[in-house]
């Protein structure tokens, strides 16, 4: 059964997304932390499967810890939840981009989170219009691949034609599911080239001065 941290602001949010996730009886909450330096002590001796967390909790921004769990991405293999009290696309950008896999907002339906760990925990992310044509945007700065396919698929500072081809659908307004039914393709798969570009992006370092505005 996949094991969760809790690292969150509220201490009135934590028991209760304790109990929704513990209800669904597909994951285990195995620690809480309400700081950063608590929370980086349970990951070190817990190591967990995801993550669940604000951007900002008691003693400061989550980011720093973030950044160490994709440095050490080849041990821990912990995936990040960012939790947000509203969708917000801004905050959403900052947290893809500080290596946030997936997301779930405070105001949805309890069952959205159960949804969101599973997506997570399958290696899939989810993606809106607006982050779509940013990252179109943003990666047609990179220099044009002058090798074969196989070799481009492995550059983690350029778009693949497929992933170029899947933001142009959602930037467009199309869900995840419609793209999958006309390309003949699973949900599962597109869901993970969605995080694959989430992991180039993490990898740019022009990533860093990525705003919405630039869209």
């Amino acid at each position: 059964m996949p094991s969760i941290v809790l690292l969150q602001r509220d201490h009135e949010a934590s028991p209760r997304l304790c109990s929704l996730i513990e209800a669904s009886k597909g994951f285990h909450v195995s620690g809480t932390a309400h700081t950063v330096d608590a929370a980086r002590a349970l990951m070190a001796r817990l190591r967990p499967d995801i993550l669940v967390t604000d951007m900002r909790v008691q003693d400061g921004e989550v980011q720093p810890l973030l950044n160490e769990l994709r440095r050490g991405a080849g041990r821990t293999s912990t995936h990040v939840l960012v939790t947000m009290l509203a969708h917000d696309d801004a905050a959403l950008l900052e947290a893809l981009r500080g290596g946030a896999d997936g997301y779930w907002v405070h105001t949805a339906q309890p069952g959205a989170l159960i949804a969101a760990l599973e997506q997570v925990i399958r290696g899939e992310s989810p993606i809106s219009p607006t982050i779509a044509r940013l990252l179109l945007s943003h990666f047609r700065g990179a220099a044009e691949p002058k090798y074969d396919t196989m070799t481009q698929s492995l550059d983690p500072l350029v778009l693949t034609g497929t992933e170029q081809e899947i933001l142009q659908w959602v930037s467009q307004g199309y869900l995840i599911d419609e793209i999958a039914q006309q390309w003949q393709a699973t949900v599962h798969q597109l869901a993970c080239v969605i995080r694959h570009i989430y992991r180039k992006l993490q990898f740019d370092g022009r990533a860093s001065g990525l705003r919405l505005h630039a869209a």
